[in-house]
């Protein structure tokens, strides 16, 4: 199945419906070296029809996509998860398991995602996060890596549905917008960030897909958890709770039960 948008909503092209995609965030792909960072069928089973969740975005790191191993896992992954009926985004969150959270790519993210581009290109349901959260340097910047990465991946597949993630680690999309087809807007929300929903992403929500790839909070956050998911439901936003299995953790806390439920009214 391929995706696209159109306007603001993110549609299967065979039939031009809307989608509004909801699920969590499985990290340790981009830190751990265990056979597919322990995931399993069963787990993803649990977190598909457990959590009833139609997206799973899966976090990687960029220096492990050289090796054919690494990328074989991603597929194995990709796949067990589609055929659980759930869709997916490859995030590229680290450049190495060492440096952290990257304030924008560099040439090496250019082969990673022609790398990935050919081995996922008889997958056109998955969607490609260029980088998890682009901070500290000026919209300009971001956009042209935004636009050379988008090119590399539109130069093997030129439908792949791309996620381009706002400034302010992700947070704030103001004047983030690229002037091609088929790109989904992400935004991460955390508490710490105020309530400017509006003008950071929620006004551009009106205009086209905005989807909020990362949220998530501690037990004093759940009354700002409950408003922000009634705010995504005003904007029709689709969204991936943070994490499965890194703080702030969804599993066996009160903010995971109150995503679950969310998840489960779907």
């Amino acid at each position: 199945m391929r995706l696209a948008t159109s306007g603001r909503h993110i549609v299967e092209v065979a039939t031009g419906k809307p989608l509004l995609l909801r699920g969590v965030n499985i990290s340790g792909m981009e830190y751990s070296h265990l056979p597919y960072a322990g995931m399993n069928p069963d787990e993803l089973k649990l977190v598909v029809e457990g959590w009833n969740c139609d997206i799973v975005r899966i976090p990687f790191v960029q220096s492990r996509v050289a090796s054919s191993e690494y990328v074989d896992e991603l597929r194995q992954i990709v796949k067990w998860l589609w055929d659980l009926g759930s869709f997916a985004i490859l995030d590229l969150q680290w450049l190495t398991p060492e440096s952290g959270v990257p304030p924008e790519p560099d040439l090496g993210s250019v082969d990673c995602w022609d790398t990935l581009a050919r081995s996922f290109d008889d997958q056109p349901h998955v969607i490609f996060d260029l980088l998890n959260e682009p901070h500290d340097i000026p919209v300009s910047q971001w956009l042209e890596w935004a636009y050379l990465l988008s090119e590399t991946v539109r130069a093997v597949d030129r439908q792949r549905v791309v996620m381009v993630g706002g400034l302010d680690w992700a947070y704030d999309l103001r004047g983030v917008r690229l002037e091609i087809p088929n790109v989904i807007y992400s935004t991460h929300v955390y508490p710490n960030k105020g309530y400017k929903w509006d003008e950071c992403f929620g006004n551009l929500a009106r205009e086209v897909p905005v989807f909020a790839g990362e949220f998530g909070g501690w037990d004093e956050d759940l009354v700002w958890g409950e408003k922000l998911m009634d705010y995504f439901d005003e904007r029709q936003m689709s969204w991936t709770a943070w994490s499965w299995r890194d703080k702030p953790h969804l599993q066996g806390t009160k903010f995971g039960e109150i995503v679950k439920a969310r998840l489960s009214a779907t």
